[in-house]
């Protein structure tokens, strides 16, 4: 039986492209994740400079966190202790997690802590460029962790380098949280790798659901598009083959960006041909969207304790501080 090889054009490593060919077998989809690998980061870094010239999620998210650093490292001084680690979940380009450095330097944290910066991603280009741009800003070890964080556990990257256990300070920035098909299972993961002592920072947007519509005109651009649609390129997608889409489901609380194609296709995915028929949808993205009392439901249903939830003024970005509680809340 002829056997067909596997794309050449493709970053994805074989258990990836078994991933990706499940779920477009079973659901029709296309794992987000797998958009940043290869050139997909450049997509992705381009997008973030727009959002950052102009002002967007990022400077906001930066500006609310820099005003609580104050309280989420309080519980440093409270314990005594003389190290801990900062955790980037998802790095990027290393910009997002910046103004927290600039607020351990400014306050002479380098000085009275041994620190440690850890970049994970699932991309070794962003690791490189994370870890590049740390590096030449300021004197901080790293060491940079490739792992796909929706699927592994990692508490052995949580452990200092000589091998015990220490603070860890564990951000996840850039309003991601939303970004994938199970939110529960991603946190679950995060919660089941944590330490007691280890906190997980997120920032997230909070969605006026009644003004959806101006929401959903953003990610029509075609930059975002252009990202979305990376993965499909290594298998030979055309542009012309489809048309790309953009819709609110109010029964998800979720925004879909997603193709409904116009002719028969097909994609060899792991030595396997998967076929589509003309008008079926492929879904690229989902981006679920949350108002306050959502977000609070779900930290406490996965059994995080809260110890900050703040907005700016607003209302309209939230800075959560939470960790691992050995029994759930109500």
């Amino acid at each position: 039986m002829y056997l067909y090889q596997m794309s050449k054009k493709s970053p994805l490593t074989i258990s990836q492209e078994l991933e990706l060919l499940s779920s477009l077998e079973a659901h029709g989809s296309v794992p987000l994740k797998f958009t940043y690998l290869g050139d997909g980061y450049k997509k992705w870094i381009n997008i973030a400079k727009m959002s950052r010239k102009s002002g967007g999620v990022e400077k906001i998210e930066n500006e609310l966190l820099t005003k609580n650093l104050q309280y989420i490292f309080k519980e440093l001084e409270d314990n005594n202790v003389n190290e801990f680690n900062i955790v980037d979940l998802g790095c990027g380009d290393g910009k997002p997690i910046e103004s927290i450095f600039i607020y351990l330097k400014e306050n002479d944290f380098f000085k009275r802590y041994k620190i440690t910066y850890i970049p994970v991603d699932i991309s070794q280009n962003m690791l490189d460029h994370a870890t590049k741009y740390i590096s030449e800003k300021f004197d901080v070890k790293i060491k940079p962790t490739l792992i796909d964080f929706e699927k592994g556990s990692f508490p052995e990257i949580l452990i200092s380098s000589d091998n015990k256990k220490t603070f860890n300070y564990c951000f996840f920035l850039g309003n991601t949280l939303g970004n994938f098909s199970d939110t529960g299972r991603i946190l679950s993961n995060f919660k089941d790798s944590m330490f007691s002592t280890d906190f997980l920072i997120v920032g997230n947007e909070l969605s006026n659901l009644h003004a959806i519509n101006k929401i959903v005109e953003y990610y029509k651009d075609k930059s975002v598009y252009e990202l979305a649609i990376n993965t499909l390129k290594h298998y030979g997608y055309e542009d012309s083959e489809g048309s790309y889409n953009v819709r609110w489901n109010s029964n998800k609380k979720q925004i879909e960006g997603y193709l409904i194609l116009k002719k028969d296709i097909e994609f060899n995915i792991a030595n396997t041909i998967i076929n589509f028929e003309k008008n079926e949808e492929i879904l690229l993205f989902i981006s679920k969207k949350y108002v306050e009392e959502d977000l609070i439901k779900i930290f406490n249903e996965i059994g995080f304790r809260i110890h900050l939830f703040t907005t700016n003024k607003e209302k309209r970005h939230c800075i959560l501080s939470i960790n691992p509680s050995r029994y759930k809340t109500n």
